[in-house]
């Protein structure tokens, strides 16, 4: 989860869901933030994703001033 975008080939490993509906309401329980793409499938940020998993950061919002968004990763994301 290098990329600034939680994959969503990883989505589907970790919620254990192949569906896109399956996947929200999966991150939707456990209280994970994300967004719907065009065709459904979620978004979400791995430093988010991070914190759900239960990573401290010593000074979160320099965690995300640092990172940017990966509009390639956001492209795939949406055009899959």
């Amino acid at each position: 989860m290098e990329d600034t975008i939680v994959s969503f080939d990883e989505l589907k490993q970790l919620s254990g869901y192949k569906l896109a509906r399956r996947v929200c309401e999966w991150l939707e329980a456990n209280n994970i933030p994300h967004l719907k793409s065009a065709s459904g499938r979620p978004i979400v940020s791995s430093v988010v994703f991070r914190q759900a998993l239960g990573e401290s950061f010593e000074n979160p919002k320099q965690q995300l001033s640092t990172r940017s968004i990966n509009i390639d990763a956001l492209d795939m994301a949406t055009t899959r």
